[in-house]
């Protein structure tokens, strides 16, 4: 399963997702990983969750992070959830590229069944694939 938190830039989807991470320790039999673009919340993620600062790989594409992720579930088949936060800005440029990595990534989500949540930040009107996919 997919969900997209999307807002303009400085909206609180970084703070939002990391509450969200953090509450879903309590319900979560398996384990929890939070990909920020930096170290900057990692204090605020508690300390039974996964916490990966994706700019100290070698990860320069959105193909490259689905790698990066299939690599994750095949080195450990008890992750439950993923949290994205940020990637949008990182590797993924245009929203029909998104479209597509999202296609992607719900493939892998549904053959592991995990839970992945992705924070995007946009100011342009939201492409239709991503309507399916947004939090209520």
């Amino acid at each position: 399963m997919i969900k997209l938190l999307v807002g303009k830039p400085g909206e609180g989807k970084t703070k939002e997702m990391i509450a969200k991470a953090n509450a879903a320790l309590t319900q979560s039999k398996g384990n929890i990983i939070f990909i920020g673009e930096s170290n900057e919340s990692i204090i605020e993620i508690h300390h039974d969750i996964r916490y990966i600062n994706i700019s100290e790989f070698p990860i320069s594409s959105s193909d490259e992070l689905i790698a990066f992720l299939h690599g994750m579930i095949s080195n450990n088949y008890d992750i439950e959830k993923i949290y994205l936060d940020g990637i949008f800005n990182l590797f993924i440029t245009t929203p029909k590229e998104l479209c597509k990595w999202l296609d992607k990534v719900k493939a892998m989500t549904d053959q592991h069944q995990i839970h992945v949540e992705v924070s995007i930040s946009i100011n342009d009107e939201l492409p239709e694939c991503l309507k399916p996919y947004l939090t209520a």
